[in-house]
């Protein structure tokens, strides 16, 4: 951006997690050459995206619940003595409260763009028609991989509204090295681990996994995989490992604040999803040079190089799982080859300096056009 630019990202989820990261490391990108502000709810989630917001110089607001009177109000305020050049609403798959957008088309924001993080998997007609109907406010929409573009456009989004920028994500500034990765997690430094992260949740597929374990276990006995990550699948999980007889090789340490350190733990990385928008995590394995093994859904469909950088399976097959997990898991140097070759293909495609980059020329474009 050649002119310094006034943005402001809105999100009204309770529970940005991976959303809230990719709003982060906007601010980051822009944070020298731009005023930027982050309007967050203050969630534990929340708290901590805009605690990292404002340690890069950022302003931040803290939103209260959009059900509360004081919402319009915080909103209004804050664009008002802080006008915005760009407001950059982040949402799922659109389904989240809509007011902040609507606020900060009546505040004269000079151009609202939205980013879907989810494909629209949506079938209720009222819905797809309120969906419409919502984004009559919002001047440019944009898809994080082009797999869920394609859903926007089959309900009708023209393609001349919305423009495909992938995700990205920095490169870790320092590595703790596998020794001491497998340390904080309580594993052996010679057996063999496969590592997943994610919310415990249905759309991540973890119960594939876990039935995938006991085929690995017949081969590889001294297996260990870890599920890193909280949710509210966790107990039923939980109950699932120990009917399979397998909680001797399933590990959940729950939460970690230094997950992306401890991928040096893992020989492979697994992703067995019912469906993404295009996943972090998988960027951040191919940036720790980790084959990555995911299932053939949008997003991960674009990330992984199916025989070069990993491994795409079928969703829903623990069969299909565990064979391409025993492929890795009993071949070092194919291990090494494409947990190579997804860190070049992380550099050439996923980096968080080009997906800033990308998204900016959207803002240009859209200020350009003057908007709607």
């Amino acid at each position: 951006m050649s002119v310094r630019r006034s943005i402001c990202l809105y999100t009204p989820s309770t529970d940005p997690s991976g959303m809230g990261a990719h709003m982060v490391d906007l601010v980051a990108e822009y944070a020298a050459t731009a005023d930027v502000a982050l309007m967050m709810r203050p969630t534990s989630g929340g708290r901590r995206l805009l605690d990292r917001a404002a340690a890069l110089g950022a302003r931040t607001v803290e939103l209260p619940s959009p059900r509360d009177p004081r919402f319009a109000r915080v909103v209004t305020d804050f664009l008002g003595t802080h006008p915005a050049d760009v407001f950059h609403c982040h949402v799922g798959t659109g389904c989240e409260d809509w007011d902040g957008v609507r606020l900060a088309r009546r505040a004269g924001c000079r151009v609202v763009v939205q980013t879907q993080h989810l494909p629209y998997l949506v079938s209720h007609p009222r819905k797809r028609r309120a969906y419409h109907h919502a984004i009559e406010e919002v001047d440019r929409l944009v898809a994080v991989s082009d797999g869920v573009r394609r859903t926007y456009s089959r309900i009708g989004v023209p393609p001349e509204r919305i423009a495909t920028v992938a995700n990205g994500v920095a490169p870790l500034s320092y590595r703790i090295g596998r020794d001491a990765a497998r340390a904080a997690l309580g594993l052996d430094p010679r057996q063999p681990v496969v590592l997943t992260v994610g919310r415990l949740t249905h759309m991540k597929g973890q119960c594939h996994l876990v039935d995938a374990v006991p085929g690995l276990l017949a081969r590889f006995p001294d297996l260990a995989v870890v599920l890193l990550g909280d949710g509210p699948l966790r107990e039923a999980l939980e109950k699932q490992v120990a009917g399979l007889g397998v909680g001797g090789a399933v590990r959940f340490p729950g939460h970690r604040a230094d997950a992306r350190q401890l991928l040096a733990a893992a020989d492979v990385f697994a992703l067995p999803s019912r469906h993404e928008g295009m996943p972090l995590v998988a960027l951040e394995a191919m940036e720790a040079r980790l084959p990555v093994v995911a299932t053939r859904v949008i997003g991960s469909e674009e990330v992984v190089d199916d025989g070069v950088t990993g491994a795409l399976v079928r969703s829903a097959d623990p069969a299909a799982l565990a064979a391409a997990l025993g492929r890795l898991l009993a071949d070092p140097d194919l291990r090494r080859r494409q947990g190579a070759a997804g860190r070049r293909r992380y550099v050439a495609c996923f980096t968080r300096e080009r997906m800033a980059r990308d998204t900016a020329a959207v803002y240009e474009a859209a200020l350009g056009g003057t908007g709607r």
